[in-house]
This record gives C-alpha cells, sequence and structure tokens, in this order.
C-alpha cells in the first residue's frame, strides 16, 4: 500500500459520526484498548475509572463543541459498537494524556513562497504501527465548515485544514507538572473550525483548558500563529511574514518556564534548527516540491528531520503534510517523505 485509505463523509454530525465508526470499525476499538491500556500502565488508572473520567468530561466537551460534537460522538459509538465513553475516551486520552509525537512543523508566509501563496507542513513522527492504521478523512457536516484531515481513527480531530483555508499541525510538549482535561483531538477540532489563524488563536486563548501542546496555525492569507500550550500558560507567536519552524521544545520564554526539564524528544532544538536554516536559505522561492524534500532530510542529530524507525517502540516519520492554503489542497506522503510515495486531496 503506498497511500492511506480515504473516506469522505457528508451529514449530520450524527451521521458523520456513525460513518465514521462503520468504516473505521476495526481502527477505533484498536485505539480505543491502545488508549485505555495506556491509561492503566502509565497512569494507574483500571479500564472503569479510566471510562467513568472520561465520561466526566463530557459536559466540558458540549461547552466546547455544543450538541453537535456530542451527536458525532454518539454517532461514532453506534457506528463502532463501542460505549459512548469510549468514544469520549478517544477524545481526552484518560490518565496522563498518551500517544506522545516527536514532530515537525513550518509554516511559509505568502513573501517567503515561490508563487505567493502561503504553505504549511508537518512530518508526523509515530511508532510504526500507526502508518498501517491511519486514514484521511473529508467531513463535509451540516453547518460546520468541510474539512480535510490525516487522522487517527475514531478522533474528532486531526492534522489538515478547513474549507476556509486554515490549516492546523501539532506537535508534543510536555509540561513540568500536570495536563489539563482536553487532549489533542479536541483542540485539534475546534482550531480546525475557526475561520481564520488569528480567530483560532483566539479561541485557544479563551478555551478552558486546552490541550498542552505546540498548534501552529497557518490561513490562506499567509497568517502563521504559533500556539505553545502548558496548563499554566498559552503563549502566541504571530507572523506574516517569512517562515517559521517549530518542534517538540518551547520556543516562548514565559513558556520555557513550565516545560518539563527531560525531554522525551532531546534532538528537538536541533531538528528545529536544521529546519528553519533550510527554510531561511530558500526562502522567496519556496515551493511544494522543495517543502517534501526540505522534510525528507536526514543531516540533524541525534534527531533527523525525516526519521525511520529500527523498532516498534521507536519513532518514525508516519507521514509527512503539505498543504497548500489557497488551493484547499494537501499532499501526504505515505511513511517517510524520502520514499517519495506522495499523494493529494483537496476539499473540491
Amino acid at each position: 500500500m503506498a497511500c492511506f485509505p480515504f473516506y469522505d463523509f457528508a451529514g449530520t454530525p450524527y451521521e458523520l459520526g456513525r460513518l465514521h465508526g462503520e468504516c473505521l470499525r476495526d481502527g477505533v476499538r484498536r485505539q480505543l484498548e491502545d488508549a485505555l491500556g495506556f491509561a492503566r500502565r502509565v497512569g494507574g488508572l483500571q479500564r472503569a475509572q479510566a471510562l467513568d473520567w472520561a465520561t466526566a468530561q463530557l459536559p466540558r466537551i458540549q461547552a466546547l463543541g455544543g450538541t453537535a460534537w456530542l451527536d458525532e460522538l454518539r454517532g461514532l459509538a453506534d457506528g463502532a459498537q463501542i460505549p459512548l465513553a469510549g468514544a469520549i475516551a478517544l477524545q481526552v486520552r484518560p490518565g496522563p494524556g498518551g500517544m506522545p509525537e516527536g514532530c515537525t512543523a513550518l509554516g511559509v508566509a505568502c513573501d517567503a513562497s515561490a508563487a505567493g501563496q502561503p504553505l504549511g507542513a508537518q512530518n508526523r513522527d509515530l511508532v510504526p504501527a500507526y502508518r498501517e492504521r491511519m486514514c484521511v478523512l473529508r467531513l463535509r457536516p451540516v453547518g460546520k465548515p468541510a474539512l480535510l484531515m490525516h487522522s487517527v481513527p475514531g478522533e474528532l480531530g486531526g492534522v489538515g485544514l478547513n474549507e476556509h483555508g486554515v490549516a492546523v499541525f501539532a506537535n508534543s510538549l510536555w509540561a513540568r507538572a500536570g495536563r489539563t482535561w482536553q487532549a489533542p483531538p479536541l483542540t485539534r477540532r475546534a482550531l480546525l473550525e475557526c475561520g481564520s489563524a488569528d480567530q483560532a488563536a483566539e479561541r485557544a486563548r479563551t478555551m478552558r483548558g486546552p490541550a498542552v501542546g505546540n498548534f501552529l496555525v497557518i490561513d490562506a492569507k499567509g497568517r502563521i500563529r504559533n500556539l505553545e500550550i502548558l496548563p499554566q500558560v498559552l503563549a502566541v507567536t504571530a507572523r506574516d511574514r517569512g517562515v517559521f519552524a517549530h518542534t517538540n521544545h518551547c520556543l516562548d520564554p514565559a513558556a520555557r518556564a513550565y516545560e518539563a526539564e527531560s525531554l522525551p524528544a532531546p534532538g528537538s532544538p536541533g531538528r528545529c534548527a536544521r529546519m528553519q536554516a533550510l527554510l531561511g536559505a530558500a526562502a522567496g522561492q519556496i515551493t511544494v516540491e522543495q517543502v517534501e524534500r526540505m522534510l525528507a532530510d536526514h543531516a540533524s542529530r541525534p534527531e533527523p528531520i525525516c526519521r525511520h524507525a529500527a523498532s516498534a517502540t521507536e519513532w518514525e516519520t508516519t507521514a509527512a503534510v503539505v498543504v497548500e492554503l489557497a488551493a484547499r489542497t494537501l499532499h501526504l506522503s505515505y511513511g517517510p517523505p524520502c520514499h517519495g510515495h506522495f499523494a493529494t486531496y483537496t476539499l473540491a
């Protein structure tokens, strides 16, 4: 297989969730078992405790996404034939949060691209099992913006873009202490429902308990907004010109004060510096093909931008995502981008 499975779902929120659950039933169930297993092994929560904690977050989910999100979760549970508590658990990840990613993301403003149109991209670095599990979803919900996402089965929010030309990428960060109630699937979905990068940054500022992590938001006008979120702080870096790279450590001084002292991705600063240098050297002439080559870079050490796992527990670049904001187009590699297996999807 040289590309991820693609699904196009349209309808009411409940219908979207049901189709998602039915078509990806095996993947949804496997992802739920992994999430509950992680909550037990690392967080000390037995299955019933984890599901109870997840269910207790339902009022917060409704406050964030309204009845539409609740209907979509009910549809997901019915389609996948899992309890509603399980569908909720996939969004909030009981225990310590689970599913860390060692990713590299970037934004290219209009003045830095060859075509005068913004670009956004990310390498998604996960354990190798995810390559056989993930998919591409095009969601066309009634009354909400259409979405095109590279997704984990069962999650409401993946990495991708919406019909307004807003793209969201996400990298793991690690807090010195604690987590918030949200996990990345909810925060990504909330940001993907926004009409601009500034609106997404404002929504993150005003929502209760956005997920710990880095969220790089880019819109069709070339506005780049980088969000670094820890339980104690939300730092926003704004760029309307030039290029910007982010990996798995905080760049903002206010956020660094609350970051874990020992990072699971110790090579993050080197990856970030290497990507920033590649972007800077090409600024003004950057194309989609150049971004794909940058994401395939192996030069930085000890963590290259393009990773290859030597075991089932190491991170690999499961996919590289490149988004053309103005064209509402997503280019996606199956596996490390150096293999060259890119497929193209649009919101048309």
